[in-house]
């Protein structure tokens, strides 16, 4: 059965992902799995706890008591849910359970201007996406949770292909069409055109309804971003190296443009490199 994983901080803000948990859960007959992170009040760095703390226990009673009143939400919209809540580090800890766990998708809060959030946010949330082990789909405060379209960008070279079948089963389970884009620019295929008609048709015959863009002028970001905004109900798919502190595209740092430019969802990955 498809689970569907929300990492919380107790914050609203982090709470725009339940709408799209809630929608992916019913599109695929799944649940959801809410999870937070004990952190009693500590200095951290990143979403790292840095040195020893001893646990408060209102704290912890306030925590289970949130997470026990959103689990109660989710129920009452349809979707079978369960929580669960961690003890460490934030990123260590929901890096762990996701391992564990193994998620079809987790969702949530791509970034957030102003001091809401404790942790899901800025460079915490891209360092988590780096981490997991499953793809992320990173939404924004007032997105629509619906996918009518999932818009996927390469650029000819191995480690893009490796998002076209994440994102093709983010299409299938949803009922979406996929487009396959490139920036003819960035291109490393001599013929992108003739490269994009192949992995199309690829996804055609798997019962996908797939079509192609070849975009003759613009850099990368600029491309993806006009052509995610250009239709609603597109979700952008981008794969992800996963390599240093920070998590960035296989373009360099498209993704984390992307995602804070573009007013669509994205779903991001970071692909075995095989």
């Amino acid at each position: 059965m498809p689970v569907v994983m929300v990492p919380l901080d107790g914050s609203p803000a982090a709470e725009v992902a339940l709408p799209w948990a809630i929608h992916l859960a019913k599109q695929t007959r799944g649940d959801v799995r809410l999870v937070g992170v004990h952190a009693p009040p500590a200095v951290v760095l990143d979403g790292e706890t840095l040195g020893t703390v001893i646990p408060d226990d209102s704290v912890r009673q306030a925590e289970a008591d949130y997470f026990a009143g959103v689990q109660a939400r989710v129920k009452d919209a349809g979707v079978p849910v369960a929580a669960d809540l961690r003890d460490g580090s934030v990123v260590t800890s929901l890096a762990e359970y996701a391992a564990a766990l193994r998620p079809t998708w987790i969702v949530m809060l791509s970034h957030a201007r102003g001091a809401v959030g404790r942790f899901l946010f800025g460079e915490t949330a891209t360092e988590f996406v780096r981490r997991s082990p499953c793809p992320v789909l990173l939404v924004h405060e007032g997105d629509t949770p619906e996918a009518r379209r999932v818009l996927v960008p390469l650029d000819g070279s191995p480690l893009a292909e490796r998002m076209v079948r994440p994102a093709a089963e983010f299409a299938r389970a949803v009922a979406a069409d996929v487009t396959l884009l490139i920036a003819q620019g960035d291109a490393r295929h001599p013929d992108p055109a003739s490269y994009l008609a192949r992995q199309a048709e690829a996804l055609r015959t798997a019962g996908l309804s797939a079509d192609v863009r070849v975009v003759a002028d613009g850099r990368a970001a600029d491309v993806i971003v006009k052509a995610g905004d250009a239709r609603p109900g597109t979700v952008v798919a981008l794969a992800t190296h996963g390599r240093g502190g920070l998590s960035k595209l296989v373009w360099g740092s498209v993704t984390d443009q992307v995602v804070h430019r573009t007013r669509r969802p994205v779903l991001v990955f970071k692909p075995t490199e095989n």
